[in-house]
């Protein structure tokens, strides 16, 4: 108790009191001495917190898992400050720009939360710069976090999400200069957030994902500030939304007249309320104005051109303006997707319907309810496409079309006296859907659109090869054509890779470390170990940065996403890594085995992902060489296939001419440690490996197996997946 306290109670001892006063007196007592308390307490915290975010940014980059474990443990003991344009970053929420700098949307939004439900608890925090402090309202920083979430959402991360954390924002209140107030968000250099410029940005978005509840919140606020230009964009797009487009149209006429931008806004809106109406003509006459715009370019237009040339019944013209749009946009080390995505993969299905390609129809009419489920073109198209297949089946009289693809005729075939198979590839297409391909009367493996593929035994000399392929409607088609084996030995151990136009390799890394559900323990490493991965892949092998896609802390509805892109992306010769670190899980009584993503229930297996719907995904994708690696509980059930033994023969004879899908998992059936034994050799494996070309199974077993097996008690597995579409040869790691 300090010297003026003790004053105080003095000169009040001294006077006589009645009993009011004295009450009176000893409150004030309480809160001179607890209120000084919590305040020391407060600021005892605040730079305990401060220290460990000190500590933390040494780790930021070089580090991740460490960092975040420092900043997390920050947060904790005392609040940061979300705005990183105010204050000294040891006073920062540094949480969300590690998680979003590594590429972790997902867990930059949960930390995120997480700050706000801390501030929650709070009247006021405490604020300084290492030389002054004062306190201000936690509701202030509520606001902040909303805002900042919502700017970095809009672009980069979830739309739904952002519109949410803009109506919070709303609810919390703002005068005119926070309008226009300038905060820098988590992402550092990307941008930076104003309350009206994330509400405009806003307003746009949810027209273009059709979210009219947002609009309509954000009208009133439009008023209150006098934006004028948004009050009247506003308007528009709610005309457009409740299919009143001659109001629409006449509403952006007048919209046009009142300055440049909005002219560009304007007649973007009219063209397409023109094409919406499929008066293509006067639609084109708006896409050629406005393409004379310097800031306005093909991609502006794309979806109007999708629209029009769909409604001419130019197809294939449709589906190319489609999958141009549906290209995520990258920038920087972040990529991002087209708001309104579901729209575009409605225009390629009705396209694909529009040249009876129906499976690749179906496809597209599923995955644009991915992104929106309730998108009515997309279910009723979904619904007709349907009865257009029963109708098919019905009455098609017409063969199934067969073409070869491999071996190629302006190709010389090398096939090696000691290889006794040879893959043949191709495709046969018919509108009611294929049933069956056979080649010499074995079945061999097809894809739903068609595209087959398979091994066969080879003789010296002339081999006739005869191909089968049946529709669902019975109908049958042949073609036939003939191989020569020739004797051209390949030294044994040899990898003679096979020269293919372009081929890129890819990869698709995930990890699933935060969990929604209580009851299923968060991890601490899958994000680190999977961005040490991406690096080597990146820095070592000949894996393009662009062509590397993370997927941090996905629900399942993100992972059917991000496979339809990558799908969309890979072209036949191309290769493709699919890694999984994460929670796996073992269901007895279906005999099956499970990934558990971020939104999965302990006690709900409708929440988790199957094994047998990623191999299916797997078996859909058109590369030539698929590695599948898991590191998580129980990843050895994928193989019930075939699993290859540590002393399986090494065969590395032309293994990129064949369709390979092998797999390598952290362990057998079962349960593998967070801090993960297999990851260490994996990393270790890629990152000292000296040859120019590398087999996934001379790694598996030169490197992994029986390190991981000496320092750990699980097994790791290395397996071929037959269902997926395995013909033969391996994954091949190329030095660059």
């Amino acid at each position: 108790m300090n010297k003026q306290v003790l004053y105080n109670i003095k000169t009040c001892l001294n006077k006589s009191l009645n009993k009011l006063s004295l009450l009176t007196f000893l409150l004030f007592i309480s809160y001179s001495v607890f209120g000084q308390n919590d305040k020391a307490k407060d600021k005892e915290a605040y730079y305990k917190a401060w220290e460990l975010r000190r500590e933390g940014e040494k780790y930021f980059t070089k580090d991740p898992a460490k960092a975040a474990k420092l900043f997390k443990e920050a947060n904790i003991i005392y609040p940061g400050n979300p705005d990183a344009s105010s204050g000294v970053p040891e006073s920062r929420d540094r949480l969300p720009a590690l998680l979003i700098h590594h590429g972790d949307i997902n867990g930059a939004n949960k930390a995120i939360e997480e700050g706000i439900n801390r501030l929650k608890s709070r009247k006021d925090i405490l604020v300084s710069n290492g030389i002054s402090s004062v306190y201000i309202p936690a509701a202030n920083w509520i606001r902040k976090y909303h805002l900042l979430r919502a700017a970095f959402n809009l672009t980069y991360g979830d739309a739904d999400l952002a519109s949410k954390d803009i109506q919070e924002v709303i609810e919390l209140g703002f005068d005119k200069k926070d309008y226009n107030d300038q905060h820098t968000t988590w992402s550092g250099g990307l941008g930076s957030a104003r309350i009206n410029f994330t509400f405009q940005s806003g307003q746009y978005i949810a027209f273009l994902n059709e979210d009219k509840q947002l609009i309509e919140r954000l009208q009133p606020v439009f008023e209150s500030m006098q934006d004028q230009d948004y009050i009247t964009t506003g308007k528009i797009y709610l005309a457009i939304l409740n299919k009143e487009y001659d109001k629409g149209i006449a509403l952006a006429k007048e919209f046009e007249e009142t300055g440049a931008n909005n002219r560009i806004n304007a007649r973007f809106l009219i063209a397409w309320c023109y094409a919406v109406q499929k008066q293509t003509d006067k639609s084109n006459e708006y896409i050629k104005l406005l393409l004379k715009g310097i800031r306005v370019g093909q991609q502006t237009v794309a979806r109007i051109n999708a629209l029009n040339t769909l409604n001419e019944g130019k197809y294939q013209e449709a589906i190319g303006f489609a999958n141009a749009s549906l290209k995520p946009i990258r920038y920087m080390h972040l990529s991002f997707e087209q708001p309104g995505k579901f729209f575009f993969f409605t225009v390629r299905a009705q396209a694909y319907a529009g040249l009876k390609l129906y499976e690749k129809a179906k496809a597209d009419y599923e995955q644009a309810l991915l992104y929106n489920q309730n998108y009515e073109p997309a279910i009723t198209g979904l619904a007709k496409l349907e009865s257009n297949l029963i109708t098919e089946r019905k009455t098609d009289k017409t063969i199934p079309q067969i073409v070869i693809t491999e071996p190629a005729q302006n190709r010389g075939l090398k096939i090696s006296k000691s290889g006794s198979d040879m893959m043949i590839k191709g495709q046969a297409s018919d509108p009611s859907g294929i049933k069956s391909v056979e080649i010499n009367g074995v079945g061999v493996f097809s894809q739903p659109d068609g595209v087959f593929w398979g091994s066969i035994p080879l003789h010296e000399g002339i081999n006739k090869i005869s191909i089968r392929a049946t529709d669902m409607a019975g109908n049958t088609a042949s073609e036939s054509f003939e191989i020569e084996q020739q004797s051209a030995p390949v030294k044994e151990n040899e990898i003679v890779p096979v020269e293919r136009k372009e081929a890129k390799n890819y990869a698709l890394i995930i990890a699933a470390q935060n969990y929604d559900d209580s009851s299923i323990p968060s991890l601490e490493n899958p994000v680190s170990d999977a961005i040490k991965l991406k690096l080597i892949l990146k820095n070592n092998y000949s894996f393009a940065d662009d062509n590397i896609y993370t997927l941090f802390n996905p629900v399942v509805t993100d992972f059917k996403k991000k496979f339809a892109e990558i799908n969309d992306l890979l072209q036949p010769d191309d290769n493709l890594i699919i890694f999984y670190a994460g929670h796996g899980i073992w269901n007895e009584n279906e005999k099956k085995g499970y990934w558990l993503l971020t939104d999965a229930k302990r006690n709900d297996v409708n929440t988790w992902l199957s094994n047998k719907l990623v191999l299916e995904m797997i078996a859909k994708i058109p590369s030539r060489h698929t590695l599948l690696i898991t590191d998580a509980c129980f990843s050895g059930s994928v193989f019930k296939t075939r699993s290859i033994g540590a002393d399986a023969p090494v065969a590395l004879r032309e293994m990129s001419e064949k369709i390979s899908r092998v797999a390598i998992t952290s362990g057998n059936d079962t349960e593998v440690p967070d801090e993960s034994v297999f990851m260490k050799y994996l990393v270790k494996a890629l990152s000292e490996n000296k040859e120019k070309y590398l087999t996934a199974q001379k790694m598996f077993i030169t490197q992994i197996i029986e390190a991981v097996m000496t320092e750990s008690k699980t097994e790791p597995r290395y397996g071929t997946l037959e269902l997926a579409g395995h013909v033969g040869g391996d994954f091949i790691f190329s030095k660059k």
